[in-house]
């Protein structure tokens, strides 16, 4: 699995992409934003994808990130799930006050920094997988790496 992530000078995560999304990386937008890859934070993301515990907290701050307050609100929302645990899009907007569902799958789905800010822990009322960057075959396999037992394509809670 390839993973690609880019950092500004003060080494800030600001964006990750995944294997599938590597040849369509805006060159423009590298370089207008003067970012550089993070080698040393894509070996960390791939132990991670491989089941090994990371703290990702020195690597990012939400207020680099172009984002709206309302992706902000999402973004610190589903920071708080724990490893192992899992939300529904109907849990994060309650617990900040909104009942735009599908903004909140929307803001998830633009999540420029994906498993640090962890959008794969968050799941359909029904307890399906649903949409996720990197893939349902990716998001599935984070899941069961952090004890979570899946089948026919649902979290087992």
């Amino acid at each position: 699995m390839e993973i690609k992530a880019y950092c500004n000078k003060n080494n800030k995560v600001m964006n990750i992409f995944f294997e599938s999304e590597i040849n369509n990386i805006p060159p423009e937008k590298i370089k207008k934003n003067e970012l550089k890859e993070c080698k040393n934070l894509e070996k960390l993301l791939k132990k991670y994808i491989n089941g090994k515990e990371v703290n990702f907290k020195k690597y990012y701050d939400l207020n680099l990130l172009n984002i709206t307050e309302f992706e902000k609100k999402v973004y610190k929302e589903t920071l708080k799930i724990p490893r192992g645990k899992v939300k529904t899009y109907k849990e994060i907007g309650e617990n900040i006050n909104s009942k735009g569902y599908r903004a909140i799958g929307n803001a998830l789905n633009k999540n420029p920094i994906p498993i640090i800010i962890p959008c794969h822990r968050v799941i359909g009322s029904n307890k399906k997988l649903t949409g996720f960057r990197g893939g349902l075959t990716m998001k599935k396999k984070l899941l069961e790496k952090e004890g979570l037992k899946i089948k026919n394509e649902k979290v087992i809670i």
